[in-house]
């Protein structure tokens, strides 16, 4: 018979946390009662055992948290509609630019300053010192920031990213959420966490794993201007 659940709440499921939990409280039980009914050194080495056996347990759990933290899931604590080959990999990943995302950066920078720049009827050295000028500039007005101090507890601390033409909405979330990975967890997007728009206070929750869970995909490959975020936005990172 299926045990009945209130609707919208998922069954419970063991993992390891709890396999550990149940060891260390039988554990200790154990010696503590053995403790009490021995006497002498046997009694002493007991109590011994009895401080130091959870420090060490302890000390391992938190060396597995630090390194390998996707083992303490169990196969049920993972996300429906993402792999948890996906899952594994969102949690391991550290920051860093890939060479697809500086290729685009830079061809849209090439785009719009070498019009100008071989137009001119300046010498050499005027035309590279304009380039780098307007490249400078291009940066400037490409640059989106993002303020995530309300999750991260740091007043004023703000995200910045250079916004490209084939920017994704999920390479925009996945770079935004490496500076957010000591807060929030991996495809929380939408539950945890969220961005407003402060010009009009509206939370764009329809976007990143919220909105691909919904349309059946591992990600969110809509491009980030098609969903109205410009480098003219004003954005904040807030908890749900």
């Amino acid at each position: 018979m299926e045990s009945e659940l209130p609707p919208g709440q998922p069954p419970r499921v063991l993992n390891p946390l709890w396999i550990i939990a149940l060891f260390l409280g039988l554990s200790e039980t154990t010696v503590g009662i053995a403790a009490a009914l021995s006497s002498g050194w046997v009694q002493g080495l007991l109590a011994v055992f009895a401080v130091a056996f959870p420090v060490l347990v302890s000390a391992v759990f938190f060396l597995i948290l630090w390194q390998r933290p996707e083992v303490l899931y169990a196969p049920g604590d993972f996300p429906e509609h993402i792999s948890i080959s996906t899952y594994v990999d969102g949690m391991r990943r550290r920051a860093a630019v890939g060479p697809d995302a500086i290729q685009a950066v830079v061809n849209d920078m090439l785009r719009t300053v070498l019009p100008d720049a071989l137009s001119s009827a300046s010498d050499a050295s005027d035309v590279v010192e304009e380039t780098l000028a307007n490249a400078n500039q291009v940066l400037v007005e490409r640059t989106l920031s993002v303020d995530i101090g309300p999750i991260t507890g740091v007043p004023g601390d703000l995200f910045r990213s250079t916004v490209y033409s084939t920017q994704t909405v999920s390479d925009f979330l996945d770079a935004l959420w490496e500076h957010l990975r000591d807060f929030v967890a991996p495809f929380r997007y939408g539950r945890d966490w969220v961005l407003v728009d402060q010009q009009n206070n509206k939370p764009l929750r329809n976007l990143g794993s919220y909105w691909s869970e919904r349309n059946d995909t591992e990600a969110d490959h809509r491009l980030l201007s098609g969903v109205g975020i410009t480098p003219a936005s004003h954005l904040i990172a807030k908890r749900r």
